[in-house]
């Protein structure tokens, strides 16, 4: 059984606070940056913002990004990665959220994301040296099984359909 003192020692903690007004909320972190999400014109919103489905895809992009950097040089060998391209899209299927007439019992399609797809395209910093296509694989691997953002997707049923290759 694991230790509960232990376990809380290990845990990382984020706060978030915030105002939503119409279909546009403005947030604070805990640790002092501000967010905005709103929703299409067509949808009731303003559009001043980004959706929160981007936010989470934005999300997955930065934790993937860090996430990567952290697997890539514990590896054995160190691979010391310079930067990172994303290209990545993701669907669900809008009858989840949608879905009337709103009564006691919820919608028969769920309203998480279905799929994200891409390529994650490594640029790595050790030129001339050659990164194995074994070795991009468990890069990958590691890096959406360790990101927070990843991990929570995949748990939700979403599919992970992402391709990393060597940006050369």
């Amino acid at each position: 059984m694991v230790n509960e003192e232990e376990e809380a020692s290990h845990r990382k903690y984020y706060a978030i606070s915030g105002t939503g007004q119409r279909s546009t909320v403005k947030m604070e972190t805990n640790t002092g940056h501000n967010l905005q999400t709103d929703v299409p014109k067509k949808m009731g919103g303003g559009d001043s913002a980004p959706q929160p489905v981007e936010h989470l895809l934005a999300a997955l992009l930065g934790c993937t990004q860090a996430t990567a950097i952290y697997v890539g040089r514990t590896m054995n060998p160190r691979l010391i990665i310079d930067k990172i391209d994303f290209d990545v899209e993701a669907y669900r299927d809008e009858r989840g959220a949608l879905e009337i007439p709103i009564i006691d019992k919820l919608p028969t399609i769920p309203a998480r994301l279905q799929c994200v797809s891409g390529t994650v395209r490594v640029h790595f910093k050790q030129k001339g040296v050659q990164v194995s296509e074994e070795q991009l694989r468990i890069l990958g691997e590691q890096t959406e099984a360790r990101c927070p953002i990843a991990n929570m997707m995949h748990a939700s049923g979403c599919v992970m359909d992402i391709q990393w290759v060597n940006g050369g």
